[in-house]
């Protein structure tokens, strides 16, 4: 059975969800995001062929400022009239961050273990030691962006890693104390890997806490091969296909202005 129910997994769906209902049904908006990202540092180790960030050279790497990150925190925590889910990932690698964890437990000591965070990390840097630190964190949500099932199509979407290795990291938090239900693992479908789609949910949906499944978008313009990579819809499945035309007859508009809200590293929002 495919777990799908994850408490992130479902957060992070009810969030987008209850926000349609407001703007659709009651006619309204809340003023105040649910879902909020923040870009701790602006750095990748990575060159993924479906993230602009891969073309993206002029710009000076350097951390969030602790200031700047406990104010943020602070108006958040201060303004937010729901339970705000937080992730601390914007086109970033955010284990690069060398305070992420810290920054994690200031959410929790703040928010008084209140508010739901977590971040999507390509998996590549995580190791024992940041494992202890997740630990002690307790509650909180990961996901290994993966974006393939074989090492051959991994190679193809995820440049820079090694497959073995980031499959290794992921087993070794799933073998561990950590509660496995805090665990996904991302998939973003394209030309080259939705052929690879439907092993993948098999296989990962048994093994961890659920499943984030993406389609392919071009970023507002950012991602200059987008018409390459993108999957025409005649190449999902039956089922796929009646889920987007049933989503789109219902939710004819995108939420993601209604819910999300997104910090750069310099505050501003990108």
């Amino acid at each position: 059975m495919i777990r799908y129910g994850s408490r992130f997994i479902f957060f992070y769906h009810a969030r987008h969800l209850m926000r349609v209902w407001e703007y659709k049904i009651k006619k309204k908006s809340n003023s105040f995001p649910s879902v909020i990202q923040i870009q701790s540092i602006n750095d990748c180790n990575g060159s993924c062929s479906m993230c602009p960030n891969s073309q993206i050279h002029n710009k000076t790497v350097e951390p969030m400022t602790d200031k700047l990150f406990e104010k943020i925190i602070s108006e958040i925590l201060n303004e937010s009239k729901l339970t705000p889910l937080i992730l601390l990932y914007l086109q970033n690698e955010p284990l690069m961050d060398k305070n992420i964890f810290k920054k994690i437990q200031l959410i929790k000591n703040q928010s008084k273990g209140k508010v739901h965070v977590g971040f999507l990390t390509n998996g590549s840097l995580f190791n024992e030691e940041k494992l202890k630190e997740l630990e002690n964190l307790k509650k909180v949500f990961i996901s290994f962006s993966l974006d393939a099932f074989t090492k051959e199509t991994y190679n193809k979407v995820r440049n820079g890693f090694n497959f073995e290795n980031v499959l290794g990291n992921i087993n070794k938090i799933l073998d561990s104390k950590y509660d496995s239900g805090n665990v996904v693992v991302e998939f973003t479908v394209q030309k080259s890997n939705i052929f690879e789609f439907k092993d993948f949910k098999k296989f990962w949906g048994k093994r961890t806490g659920g499943l984030l499944i993406n389609y392919l978008t071009n970023r507002s313009g950012d991602l200059s091969n987008y018409n390459d990579l993108y999957s025409p819809e005649n190449n999902y499945s039956i089922i796929e296909r009646f889920k987007f035309h049933i989503l789109e007859n219902i939710i004819n508009f995108c939420p993601l202005p209604f819910t999300s809200f997104y910090v750069g590293k310099t505050g501003l929002r990108n």
